[in-house]
C-alpha cells in the first residue's frame, strides 16, 4: 500500500506539472494523458485495496470456529452461535440481534463490537437471547453503539467477565452463575436465582426483579460512590459486590410483592400493575424512619403490591401495566411507560421521560396537560438512553395539550390523536395501517409497511 501511495504522489504531481505546461499553448497533450492516467490507475488500486481489507462478512459461527485475524468484520441480520466459538482481536459492526444455542461456549478476546439497530426498529433490537444455559466468556473487550442503538443481552448460565467495558448497554441475569471484574454498563440486572462475584464494576443501574410474591429489603445503597457489601437480591438471586458504585438502584416489582426500601442514595421504582388504582409517583425524597411512604397510598387502589420507603430518594418511576389494569398519575415523574393487553392508562400533570413509552395490544393510553419525552436531558444525564413515543398493535393514545419533547411513532393498527400541543412532536412517523390525527395539522412522515 505504502508503493502506491507514492506511485500515486509520484503520478499526481507529474500530471499537474504537464498540464500546467501544456496550458502555454504546445503540444504536449500525449506527455498529460500518459501520467494522468497513471495516477488515476493508481487511485483506483488503492481504492480496491482499501475496500478489501475495510470489512470481512463473518463466517458460519458454528462448533469449532475461531475467528482470529486481525481485521474488521461486518454481519447483518440475526448472528447464530452454537457449539465452542471464540472470537479474538477482531472489530465487529454488528447490525441485528444474536441467538445462543443452549449448551455454547462463546469466547470473546480483544474484541471491539460496534452495534447498530436495523432500520425503523424498536430500539434494543439489537439485543442477545439464549436458548438455555450457555457459557460466556469476555476478556479485553469493548462494546459501543451507533445511534440510538441499546444492546440489551439476556444471559443464563456461566459468565466471566474481566474488563468489558461498554456503552449503552445492558445484562440481565436469569439462573446465572457470574464473575465480573472492571466492568462497565449501562445497567446491570441481578435476578432469578442469580449468584454474581463482582469487583470495579461501574453502572448506571444496579437493578434487581422481585418474584411475584416475596417479602424484600434494600438498604444503605449510596449513589454514584463506591460501595462493598454481600446483598441479598430479589428473586432468590446473590451478590457478593466489591468497589462498585451505581448512579440508580433499581427494583422491579411483580405481583404482590412487599418492597422495604431505607436510606436508598438514588432510585427507580418500577412497578407492574394489572390492577386498578390512583397513583402520585413524585421525585425526591420520599418517607422517613418513623413516617415511612407507602405505595400504593392506603384506599386509593386494589393493588396487591406495596413499596415502604424511608429516606429514598425517588428519582423517576417506571410503570408496565398489563391485562385489564385501569390506571390514573398525577403529578408523577415516570421514566418508562408501557402497557398492553386491555389496560387502561391516564396520565394528567405530569412528566413522562418517556426513556421506554410503547403501548401494544387494545391498550388504552391518554396523556393531558405534561410533558413527555427528555432529549433535553439526554446529555446530562446517561440513564436517559432514548426518548421515543411508540404505539402499536391496536391499541389507542390521545395526548391532549401536551409539551413534546420527542417523536411520536405509530404502527400496524395503532390510532393515535395529538391535539393542541404545548409544543408538537420532534416528528411523527406512521407505517403499516396505523391512524394519526392531528390538531392542528401537523406533518406526518409515511415509512414502509410493517
Amino acid at each position: 500500500m505504502t508503493v502506491l501511495v507514492s506511485k500515486w504522489v509520484e503520478s499526481v504531481k507529474e500530471c499537474r506539472i504537464n498540464i500546467g505546461s501544456a496550458a502555454d499553448g504546445s503540444d504536449t497533450l500525449a506527455l498529460v494523458l500518459s501520467p494522468c492516467r497513471m495516477a488515476l490507475t493508481v487511485f483506483g488500486l488503492m481504492f480496491c485495496v482499501t475496500a478489501a481489507r475495510a470489512q470481512k462478512p463473518l463466517p458460519p459461527l458454528t462448533d469449532g470456529t475461531v475467528v482470529s485475524e486481525k481485521a474488521e468484520y461486518r454481519h447483518d441480520g440475526l448472528l447464530r452461535i452454537s457449539g465452542h466459538v471464540k472470537l479474538e482481536g477482531i472489530s465487529l459492526d454488528l447490525r441485528g440481534p444474536i441467538q445462543m444455542a443452549a449448551g455454547s461456549d462463546f469466547e470473546i478476546r480483544d474484541v471491539h463490537i460496534k452495534v447498530s439497530d436495523q432500520p425503523e426498529t424498536a430500539n434494543g433490537s439489537s439485543s442477545l437471547r439464549c436458548e438455555g444455559p450457555v457459557k460466556l466468556t469476555i476478556t479485553n473487550s469493548s462494546m459501543s453503539v451507533v445511534g440510538s442503538a441499546h444492546p440489551i443481552w439476556w444471559l443464563q448460565g456461566e459468565i466471566d467477565v474481566h474488563n468489558f467495558q461498554t456503552e449503552n448497554s445492558e445484562f440481565h441475569l436469569d439462573h446465572v452463575r457470574a464473575e465480573f471484574d472492571n466492568f462497565k454498563i449501562f445497567e446491570l440486572e441481578i435476578s432469578h436465582a442469580s449468584n454474581v462475584a463482582g469487583k470495579h464494576l461501574r453502572l448506571v443501574f444496579l437493578s434487581t426483579h422481585t418474584s411475584d410474591d416475596e417479602e424484600i429489603s434494600f438498604a444503605n445503597i449510596p449513589a454514584d460512590r463506591p460501595f462493598s457489601r454481600k446483598m441479598r437480591m430479589g428473586s432468590g438471586a446473590n451478590a457478593d459486590l466489591e468497589d462498585t458504585s451505581a448512579q440508580l438502584f433499581l427494583v422491579y416489582v411483580h405481583g404482590g410483592s412487599k418492597v422495604n426500601l431505607n436510606q436508598i442514595g438514588r432510585a427507580q421504582l418500577a412497578i407492574a400493575p394489572t390492577c386498578k388504582g390512583t397513583f402520585q409517583l413524585p421525585h425526591g425524597i420520599m418517607g422517613s424512619t418513623e413516617k415511612p411512604t407507602l405505595i400504593p397510598a392506603p384506599g386509593s387502589s386494589n393493588c396487591p403490591f406495596q413499596l415502604r420507603l424511608s429516606e429514598v430518594n425517588a428519582d423517576t418511576w417506571d410503570v408496565y401495566a398489563g391485562k385489564d389494569a385501569d390506571l390514573t398519575f398525577t403529578n408523577s415523574v415516570i421514566d418508562e411507560l408501557t402497557a398492553d393487553g386491555n389496560a387502561k392508562v391516564t396520565v394528567r400533570d405530569s412528566e413522562v421521560y418517556a426513556d421506554w413509552l410503547s403501548f401494544g395490544g387494545d391498550a388504552r393510553l391518554e396523556i393531558d396537560g405534561s410533558t413527555v419525552g427528555a432529549q433535553r436531558l439526554a446529555a446530562q444525564r446517561p440513564d436517559l438512553a432514548t426518548s421515543q413515543v411508540r404505539i402499536g398493535g391496536h391499541s389507542r393514545a390521545t395526548f391532549n395539550h401536551v409539551k413534546f419533547d420527542c417523536g411520536v411513532f405509530a404502527r400496524e393498527n395503532a390510532q393515535v390523536e395529538i391535539r393542541d400541543s404545548a409544543e408538537p412532536p420532534r416528528y411523527i412517523q406512521r407505517a403499516g395501517d396505523a391512524v394519526v390525527k392531528t390538531e392542528p395539522l401537523l406533518t406526518i412522515q409515511e415509512m414502509r409497511k410493517d
